[in-house]
């Protein structure tokens, strides 16, 4: 199958905020378990992602975090929350210029691993 990184990532922020899956690093057990008891309005589609696929682009997004926390957590608020990338950069005190060079490189990062994956 043939992934495109940013599609992946799209359809990722959907599949957090639908209450499918729990990300696998920075989310309190607490806030989940609050989460999926409350009737959360969807205003997006569903998710057009599987969850293995979704638990893969998490657990490259967790790897990414380990090396380069401030490029993985631009990624997981721009994906997970659809804020501009000026908004992005207000949140984390970046020039949006900034922002953009991190998502790309997270992107490509992405991808790598992607790529590495299906090439196992």
């Amino acid at each position: 199958m043939n992934y495109d990184a940013e599609e992946l990532l799209t359809q990722w922020g959907r599949w957090v905020w639908q209450g499918t899956g729990i990300p696998g690093y920075g989310i309190s057990p607490l806030y989940a378990i609050m989460r999926d008891n409350v009737e959360q309005p969807t205003s997006n589609l569903p998710a057009a992602i599987t969850d293995d696929e979704a638990l893969m682009v998490d657990r490259a997004i967790a790897s990414l975090w380990q090396r380069y926390p401030r490029t993985a957590d631009c990624l997981r608020v721009y994906y997970c929350t659809g804020m501009t990338m000026q908004g992005v950069g207000n949140l984390f005190d970046l020039p949006r210029l900034k922002v953009r060079e991190l998502l790309i490189a997270g992107r490509t990062y992405i991808e790598a691993c992607l790529d590495m994956r299906m090439a196992a």
